[in-house]
């Protein structure tokens, strides 16, 4: 890798209400993390042990979604002095909506970053993957803009030649769920849960038609997510 410039990208590293499963999986690429560490000044990170440092940043990175007031308060202070705001993982792409349905119907007011600050950049996944984390950071170090694809994750499920989990019919989120995790869960017949959240030609009333002719049960989580989606467009 080689920076843009001599002078070192300047990057923080933060967690708000969350597990921390997505930067337990970007730090444990040590290898390639030490190369980086070539490149960039970390200037805040809790888990590298790393404590607040003085003036602006480049890039700031947030796990985690907004939950409690301290959360929104340390998250607008991160926007301040950061160029560069990055959701890192569901929880702060999506308030982590994929992984609260499980709380039987429960309404938990876990909300995702833009909701309150803008962001720059989202790296989805549950956890976000090594690989897109490191293809970020090279963008970044060459001053180039980051997109995720904007494929669904049948299109990664069709070139890993992994068997269908609808046609068996098992409840798979594949067909609506943006690509990017080379279909990691399919791959090892595990079904999609939609994590790294709506593909963009997303078709919620035609993949409900689907399910149905297929007698596989719709969860009410995603008829809600249909009508939502529905009346949005109108």
């Amino acid at each position: 890798m080689e920076a843009s410039s001599s002078r070192k990208l300047r990057v923080g590293i933060f967690s708000l209400s969350s597990c921390e499963g997505c930067l337990v999986e970007i730090l444990g690429i040590e290898d390639v993390f030490m190369d980086l560490l070539e490149l960039i000044e970390v200037s805040d990170s809790r888990l590298l042990g790393v404590k607040e440092g003085e003036g602006n940043l480049d890039v700031a990175i947030v796990e985690g979604a907004v939950i409690t007031s301290e959360d929104r308060s340390k998250l607008e202070k991160i926007r301040r002095k950061s160029k560069i705001l990055v959701a890192l993982g569901d929880c702060a792409c999506y308030g982590g909506k994929f992984i609260m349905k499980d709380f039987d119907g429960k309404e938990v007011n876990s909300q995702p970053l833009e909701n309150f600050v803008k962001v720059d950049y989202k790296i989805y996944g549950c956890p976000a993957t090594r690989e897109n984390f490191v293809k970020f950071m090279k963008h970044m170090l060459i001053s180039r803009s980051f997109e995720e694809p904007s494929i669904n994750v049948c299109g990664e499920c069709l070139l890993r030649g992994a068997e269908c989990l609808l046609e068996k019919g098992i409840l798979c989120l594949g067909p609506i769920t943006r690509a990017g995790c080379n279909a990691l869960c399919p791959s090892v017949n595990s079904p999609c849960i939609g994590c790294r959240g709506l593909s963009m030609d997303a078709n919620l009333k035609a993949f409900l038609e689907i399910l149905e002719k297929k007698g596989i049960s719709i969860p009410p989580y995603l008829a809600k997510l249909a009508e939502k989606t529905c009346k949005e467009e109108r």
